[in-house]
């Protein structure tokens, strides 16, 4: 019997019965919807997070004065960078083009009638260029400033809006710890970092000034740096890691007692966690196909019973048990690619409409429809095939007699 024939009566069975098709179909379809779904949503939301890892500053690497075991541990500050640290980097990594040391802590900012409490920075004049952040009102701080402790800030939009609503900051004075500072400029609209931080909620100063007036200090607890090329990032993180842990005097045994972060590291970091979300998510959408695939068997089974008469004629008139095997299997991943194809319709729908209401990107990769219809289509011929066993083992007479 020839395949066209097969197929053409695999399809007249499920016209029969529409309605049991359909929802025989349901687990199929939520099954790919959720796949579907899942996988362009989630590289929209990789595509939303890279984008922030971009806008945090070109070539960008973060030195912190913590080792790497005391990053998470709260309360701790360390201040173990030092300005000769700075200058052996600028001396000895022909690799790096900007510096700037930082210095931040929470501290209340208080203005005629508010206050608030925020992040309070300090750095020097290429912080600006290195994390490639521009004013919206005001102007940056100079070397001048830096050199001369000036008592100058620039505020991050959401302190100003916090304190001075519609109101013009520019030239006014804000107060930390009763030390009057003045206001030079509001830094444009960064949004939120990957890891969830508002990076419009600071205030920034010049290092000198922060270290002199607020902390009495020498040292910092950060440095922000840039690098020429970005294929030499790599290359720039191991050279200053050999620089600092010769100048600290660490022995070979000794762990690192700074971290350092690349660009690429936070890329890296970022993709290995969509990954195992996007994994854990998809292993739970397949749980829906592996319930629609038992569904297709149950109504697969109860079809054979409803059609043993049916096959026993088929087999009286030369249809071989391989015919039979074939025919039922058809129907099982005709009805899984029917639910497939739905399923691809309505999961693009979905992520169309979420990607509407988070604002984010939307990828509906061609990988996401090849492995939910080659899903759809494995689980019909896994349910299916008993069902399809149990029909071409009949014996015709008895079929025939079956009543």
């Amino acid at each position: 019997m020839k395949f066209k024939i097969l197929l053409g009566s695999a399809f007249r069975s499920l016209r029969h019965h529409k309605m049991r098709s359909l929802l025989t179909t349901l687990g199929i379809i939520i099954g790919v919807v959720s796949i579907i779904a899942v996988m362009s949503i989630g590289e929209g939301a990789k595509h939303q997070v890279r984008q922030q890892i971009e806008k945090m500053g070109a070539n960008f690497v973060v030195i912190l004065a913590a080792p790497p075991k005391a990053i998470t541990q709260r309360g701790n500050v360390y201040f173990t960078l030092k300005p000769s640290d700075v200058q052996a980097i600028k001396d000895e990594c022909p690799e790096v083009y900007l510096i700037s040391p930082g210095v931040q802590y929470q501290e209340k900012v208080i203005t005629e009638g508010a206050n608030w409490m925020t992040t309070v920075g300090g750095v020097n004049e290429d912080y600006l260029e290195i994390r490639q952040l521009t004013t919206t009102k005001g102007e940056f701080f100079t070397a001048q400033d830096v050199r001369a402790s000036s008592k100058v800030v620039v505020l991050g939009i959401r302190v100003a809006k916090e304190l001075y609503g519609d109101r013009d900051p520019i030239g006014t004075i804000v107060r930390i710890k009763k030390i009057p500072f003045r206001v030079i400029g509001v830094l444009s609209e960064q949004g939120r970092s990957p890891d969830g931080r508002d990076l419009d909620d600071n205030v920034l100063m010049p290092i000198s000034t922060i270290l002199r007036k607020l902390l009495g200090k020498t040292n910092y607890n950060a440095l922000v740096l840039s690098v020429y090329h970005k294929e030499k990032m790599a290359s720039a993180s191991r050279q200053i890691r050999s620089i600092l842990r010769q100048r600290h005097r660490l022995q070979p045994e000794d762990d690192d007692d700074f971290t350092i972060f690349t660009q690429d590291d936070a890329f890296q970091a970022s993709e290995a966690a969509s990954s195992i979300l996007n994994l854990l998510l998809i292993i739970i959408a397949s749980i829906s196909l592996i319930v629609g695939g038992i569904g297709i068997m149950n109504i697969m089974l109860v079809t054979v019973t409803e059609r043993t008469k049916e096959i026993g004629i088929r087999m009286a008139l030369g249809a071989t048990t391989a015919n039979i095997l074939i025919q039922f299997i058809l129907e099982a991943i005709t009805i899984c690619l029917i639910g497939g194809i739905l399923g691809c319709f309505v999961g693009i729908g979905i992520s169309q409409f979420v990607g509407l209401l988070l604002q984010w990107p939307i990828f509906i990769s061609r990988e996401a429809v090849v492995i939910s219809l080659s899903s759809a289509a494995f689980i019909g011929l896994f349910f299916g095939y008993y069902p399809a066993l149990q029909a071409s083992q009949m014996n015709p007479v008895e079929a025939l007699l079956d009543q």
